[in-house]
């Protein structure tokens, strides 16, 4: 008899289930590629919403998502600033700066 699913392992295979790998690196190139992540999300039929709050639950792609943002972010924008997010950017800084204000 197997024994039922908690709730985070539930959270987790929905996670997989409506983001699932293959998208989750073809989001990924698309960025490296120098789509925006909204971009790149619609593209892939799936919302901005949703890629961030599968990066929450899925660690491993959650680090590989900021780290791909952070290096492929615009220079010329104060990062870190709720300017730098108005601007576009959703690097880590960037969105922590908003998450600060709200």
């Amino acid at each position: 008899m197997s024994q039922p699913m908690d709730d985070t392992e539930r959270l987790i295979a929905n996670a997989e289930e409506e983001l699932p790998p293959s998208t989750r690196s073809r989001l990924i190139a698309k960025l490296r590629m120098g789509h925006h992540i909204d971009e790149a999300a619609r593209d892939l039929g799936v919302s901005p919403q949703r890629v961030f709050s599968t990066a929450r639950i899925l660690k491993p792609f959650g680090d590989q998502l900021d780290a791909t943002l952070t290096a492929e972010r615009d220079p010329n924008i104060p990062h870190g600033t709720v300017t730098g997010y108005n601007k576009r950017c959703r690097c880590p800084q960037c969105r922590a700066a908003v998450n600060r204000r709200i």
